[in-house]
């Protein structure tokens, strides 16, 4: 009797180590690496000081700010929402120093007359960006596409890694604005930065950097924090430079201009 019960004990112990075998062999095998994603800027500024809006009873006409028209970046996400965001920080900055602003405008053509004619200066802001990639070493290697010896034909493939010097100037100019005739502007060079970049996609054409700025994380996100620091540095330089006491005496040349000018 006491042999029974061991023999039972026995086929209930390998029935249960067989059904734990069976459930874990049919267990998923899940991978832990993470895909790369495209990181979020973020893009913002709060005046050092706030003054009731009007305070100082000038009359800004903002424009977006805009790239060079030499720069060939400027579509690229990570700087398109660059300017894009400094749009409100710029018209939050003027209001906060206690100017009556009008925009901003996405460009001088749409703009109304009556704005230009109502209001006393037009405020330009050009980011001036120099992108040198004379570091980063570009990796070509011949792969097959079809056919065999004689009759072979072979594609080009390119990897890339090591760093961008980035570097520039912030221009800022107020002008009249029906003439758009320039009574003052500041040229404020910025600091040079570098991002180091280690791309891991493959490429098709020789410094096309389009495929790497829309499709691969790897290589836009070192972009981020400099973009960053660039963003604080030049929100600062446009505080500092548009003092209300500076800019208040430049209300006269718009009525010499228009008066000129017959407006």
């Amino acid at each position: 009797m006491k042999n029974w019960i061991k023999i039972s004990l026995s086929i209930v112990v390998i029935i249960v180590y067989a059904t734990m075998v069976s459930s874990s062999a049919k267990k998923k095998y899940v991978s832990t690496v993470s895909v790369p994603t495209f990181k979020v800027p973020s893009y913002d500024y709060t005046p050092p000081t706030n003054t009731n809006a009007g305070a100082n009873d000038l009359k800004i006409l903002l424009i977006e700010p805009r790239y060079n028209e030499k720069f060939k970046y400027a579509d690229y996400r990570v700087f398109n929402d660059f300017s894009k965001f400094m749009t409100g920080d710029i018209n939050e900055a003027l209001t906060s120093k206690g100017y009556l602003v009008r925009g901003p405008f996405e460009n001088y053509e749409s703009v109304l007359y009556t704005d230009k004619i109502e209001s006393d200066l037009m405020l330009n802001v050009q980011i001036d960006f120099d992108v040198n990639d004379q570091n980063v070493n570009w990796y070509g290697s011949q792969i097959l596409v079809s056919g065999k010896k004689k009759t072979e034909v072979y594609t080009t493939q390119y990897k890339m890694g090591g760093f961008f010097m980035l570097a520039g100037k912030i221009n800022i100019s107020l002008s009249e604005p029906i003439t758009k005739e320039k009574i003052w502007v500041k040229n404020v060079p910025l600091k040079q930065r570098k991002i180091n970049v280690v791309s891991t996609g493959v490429y098709k054409n020789l410094r096309d950097y389009t495929a790497a700025f829309e499709s691969e994380p790897n290589f836009a996100n070192p972009f981020i924090p400099v973009m960053q620091d660039y963003y604080k540095e030049i929100l600062s330089i446009a505080w500092a430079s548009l003092d209300p006491n500076e800019l208040a005496s430049l209300k006269k040349y718009t009525k010499e201009i228009r008066e000129k000018k017959k407006y």
